[in-house]
């Protein structure tokens, strides 16, 4: 009989609850909206009730444990969120879901940043299996990730290791939300797209981002300028070039420090991984180690919006094990 996990993922817009099988098999779902707006209470009250609702369906299957995707720095050991960016209101920094979930549930909860999930979900059950040092990044509104090595998932000293959107990749770079400058994420990510893209149309440079947006240079974002660069638009295809150098900057950083097998890409963006992949090639090409530049590691997630849900289910798993 197959183990179950009984994991969520909470989200500034969705929360979602499931039950995973040891195999990385999701039998049963649901989603529902976060919230966030109502308050703490509120949202945790909703999330401990959707968990309920999920693990009612578990039948007699063995349920091993919670595990808990939020997206928030978080203390691996105590289970407290530090400042989490998209959950707004009073009451979040050094909250703990853990222990208010283990009193609600009556099981053990695990719980991680849903990035550094990411890593463990692909490693798993997804792009990643069979490998022992391995990297996740999540390219989206923002950028993210974990990282594996030797077989497991790499916390460092408080559970905050995996910011990968935020080794600086331009000391001169635009400012950053976590306070620094030139940051990966504040250079290659879906903000930075359209970010770049509207200073570039508001310097008057001609493109069809413009009439696909409306007029309205703040209405591009990343997907129409992917669209547009698809479509052959000059402009278009310079930025996703920008944006995919910015990315093999970072990737051959990662390359020296943790000399990887894989580095999985995951998020929205990685739909374009295939406009990336020449750029961020050449990167490794130009500026990677002697003993890397042969090196192709970039590949897509295989999990898709599934990899929190499943990366919290892993954790449930690993610890168990390690038990």
């Amino acid at each position: 009989m197959a183990l179950l996990s009984l994991v969520a993922d909470l989200g500034a817009t969705n929360m979602r609850a499931a039950l995973v099988t040891d195999s990385g098999a999701l039998v049963e779902r649901q989603m529902e909206s976060t919230r966030a707006d109502a308050g703490r209470e509120v949202v945790m009250e909703s999330l401990a009730s959707a968990l309920l609702e999920v693990k009612a369906t578990a039948d007699n299957s063995p349920l091993i444990g919670v595990g808990l995707s939020v997206a928030s720095p978080t203390d691996s050991k105590t289970g407290e969120m530090y400042n989490p960016p998209n959950l707004h209101g009073e009451g979040w920094h050094l909250f703990s879901p853990k222990k208010y979930l283990e009193e609600k549930l009556g099981l053990p909860v695990s719980l991680a940043n849903d990035a550094t999930l990411g890593a463990m979900a692909e490693h798993a059950f997804g792009a990643g299996r069979g490998t022992n040092n391995m990297i996740f990044m999540t390219l989206s509104t923002g950028i993210g990730g974990g990282v594996i090595t030797n077989g497991k998932l790499y916390t460092g000293h408080k559970g905050f290791a995996g910011e990968i959107g935020h080794i600086t990749i331009d000391k001169n770079g635009p400012a950053c939300n976590c306070g620094n400058a030139g940051c990966l994420e504040v250079m290659a990510s879906g903000t930075a797209v359209a970010r770049i893209a509207f200073e570039r149309l508001s310097a008057g440079e001609s493109s069809s981002l413009l009439e696909a947006a409306g007029g309205d240079a703040s209405a591009v974002d990343a997907k129409l300028v992917a669209q547009e660069a698809k479509a052959g638009d000059a402009l278009a295809k310079s930025l996703m070039d920008e944006v995919a150098t910015n990315l093999g900057i970072g990737i051959v950083s990662l390359m020296h420090i943790f000399d990887p097998e894989l580095i999985v890409i995951g998020g929205g963006m990685s739909q374009n991984l295939d406009m990336f992949l020449p750029e961020i090639n050449r990167e490794i090409q130009r500026h990677a180690m002697v003993h890397l530049k042969d090196r192709r590691p970039v590949v897509k997630s295989e999990l898709g919006d599934d990899v929190s849900l499943l990366g919290a289910a892993a954790l449930v798993f690993a610890e168990h094990d390690a038990g």
